[in-house]
């Protein structure tokens, strides 16, 4: 299925020449939770790619309803569209004139999103790697009683982490900064500020 695509002019957001960080970690590791934390001490902008989705599919635009319809199916959205979406809002940011940077959350997923982000828009400053055992990101997602959230699919999201977003850590190690992410929310956040520094 054909979603609509927009031209989306990255020039600006070349030339604003502001940090962008990668927060990635397997299910349950805390991205969400650290990018709220870092927002606030950094006035860097948070973007999910999830939320991106979903605001785009809840302004009912002709794109949304492409979305929608291709989410409602099962299928995956393509690697392109999702780079507009971002590509838009950290447009958007810097037109805004109100960020210092931006803090790409659980993106890129997998290599080709990788490769097509540093194409298109440019190379990470940084890509902070909350690293978790897998035993304890099942816990604290069952803990958190989200409805989708059982053994059987949170194993399965563990598994995609791997062997999806592994590959991503280990071509980009140079910018990549490993962190314990089985400790307090605050003090993972302090290390991400020195890590940032």
């Amino acid at each position: 299925m054909e979603v609509e695509r927009k031209e989306i002019n990255v020039d600006a957001l070349k030339a604003a020449n502001l940090p962008i960080i990668w927060i990635l970690g397997g299910p349950g590791s805390g991205k969400g939770t650290q990018c709220d934390n870092l927002q606030g001490k950094t006035g860097f902008t948070h973007l999910s790619s999830g939320d991106l989705l979903r605001n785009e599919v809840v302004s009912a635009s002709t794109r949304g309803l492409q979305l929608y319809k291709l989410m409602e199916m099962g299928e995956l959205v393509p690697t392109q569209v999702v780079l507009d979406l971002i590509a838009e809002a950290m447009v958007q940011g810097v037109y805004g004139g109100n960020t210092k940077g931006f803090l790409l959350d659980a993106f890129p997923w997998n290599l080709e999103q990788a490769d097509a982000f540093v194409s298109r828009i440019g190379s990470p400053k940084k890509a902070i790697y909350l690293s978790l055992e897998q035993d304890v990101m099942i816990d604290r997602l069952l803990n958190r009683g989200n409805f989708d959230d059982n053994k059987e699919t949170i194993e399965k999201r563990c598994a995609n982490f791997q062997n999806e977003t592994r590959p991503v850590l280990e071509k980009f190690q140079s910018v990549v900064v490993r962190l314990d992410a089985n400790r307090p929310a605050d003090e993972v956040t302090a290390d991400i500020m020195v890590a940032l520094a």
